[in-house]
């Protein structure tokens, strides 16, 4: 028993401080709040409606602009085929973007994106915890 106790801690704490288990839990906190937050809206790109099955698609691309990968601004629910096969569909999300958040907001994004950063498990278990709790506000 004792043993199985001592692997349990030693999982744990690997998990912990693994950065590929911790960048997962930021990306499928952030996902999740996201799709919570924007659900009965329609697509950030066609104005169609989402339903159950929609991405949470990134303004500025999230693989070349890790500065905002996370920012709520650059992230809105669409649906998939957007997303996926009409590559984000960027001119009409702009233009949708700016309706829902303001131009000042869109012009911010754009003047953070690029440029790379390195985050660290303890970052990425900040991002998950802080959409944990957004997901919490949006649900109770």
């Amino acid at each position: 028993k004792e043993k199985k106790k001592a692997n349990a801690k030693q999982d744990r704490e690997f998990y912990d401080n693994d950065l590929k288990t911790r960048a997962k839990g930021a990306h499928d906190a952030c996902h999740l709040y996201i799709k919570l937050r924007d659900i009965g809206k329609p697509c950030i790109c066609c104005n169609k409606p989402i339903g159950e099955q929609g991405n949470a698609g990134h303004f500025h691309e999230s693989g070349n602009n890790s500065r905002i990968r996370y920012d709520e601004d650059n992230i809105h629910y669409q649906r998939i085929y957007c997303n996926m096969y009409k590559g984000g569909d960027s001119d009409d999300y702009r233009g949708n973007l700016i309706k829902k958040i303001g131009i000042a907001k869109v012009e911010r994004l754009d003047g953070l994106k690029g440029g790379t950063m390195k985050r660290t498990c303890e970052d990425y278990k900040e991002i998950e915890n802080y959409f944990k709790l957004k997901i919490k506000q949006l649900t109770e």
